[in-house]
């Protein structure tokens, strides 16, 4: 994506969260005048939550959670728990990338943990991406490295934490699927302690850039 492209995204997710933002106050508002007291029910913060998705995340992630766009995570088929970690990470600015100020924590100050909840729900209900298939040679290698890691170097297996296929488990995410681009750029934050993941750090840290490029080549294509 060029950065022409990027600014243009950046633009329009902008006005997606401002519309976002007139929604909640004409919403409060309405139930203000009506003298609503009552707490919202489960169905209404799941409608809430899908409201969001598709007027606001949607923008940038996709319909449903599925983009084209590899500045920007895919989040349909992502685990739960993962994703409810990152968005309370945003909402208390504890993810300080970049990419976390510019993109996700003015969005996520919005969000109450109700709906949080629903959201990852959500994008977790949905059906993931077909994956991307690249260089047959590259991805060999970086399905071996992905199964096996490299004792050698005492680099550990992906498959121990992110499951078999890629899928993820609990608050490890899953990884089945989504961009190169995305994966390369956050194993980069997370070597030079940019994105802060203790875990993840000790596992990546020897990682060079042909492993890393082999690893998230065999990952998008699943």
């Amino acid at each position: 994506m060029n950065k022409l492209s990027v600014t243009r995204a950046a633009a329009q997710f902008g006005r997606s969260i401002r519309h976002g933002v007139m929604l909640a106050c004409a919403l409060a508002a309405a139930q203000a005048a009506s003298g609503q007291a009552a707490a919202p029910t489960a169905a209404d913060t799941t409608a809430a939550a899908v409201k969001i998705a598709a007027s606001v995340c949607a923008t940038c992630h996709g319909v449903s959670g599925v983009n084209n766009t590899t500045v920007f995570p895919r989040l349909a088929g992502q685990q739960e728990m993962y994703l409810a970690a990152q968005l309370r990470a945003f909402k208390a600015k504890t993810r300080g990338e970049k990419e976390a100020h510019d993109y996700m924590w003015g969005m996520a100050t919005l969000l109450e943990d109700p709906v949080i909840d629903a959201l990852a729900a959500y994008y977790a209900q949905q059906k993931p991406g077909a994956g991307i298939p690249g260089d047959p040679a590259l991805m060999a290698q970086g399905k071996k490295l992905f199964d096996n890691g490299d004792p050698s170097r005492e680099i550990q297996a992906c498959a121990a934490c992110h499951g078999a296929t890629a899928q993820g488990v609990a608050i490890f995410p899953r990884l089945a699927g989504q961009h190169q681009a995305y994966l390369m750029h956050q194993i980069e934050l997370i070597q030079n302690n940019l994105r802060e993941s203790s875990i993840m750090h000790g596992v990546v840290k020897d990682l060079k850039p042909e492993d890393i490029k082999a690893i998230t080549s065999y990952l998008q294509s699943l």
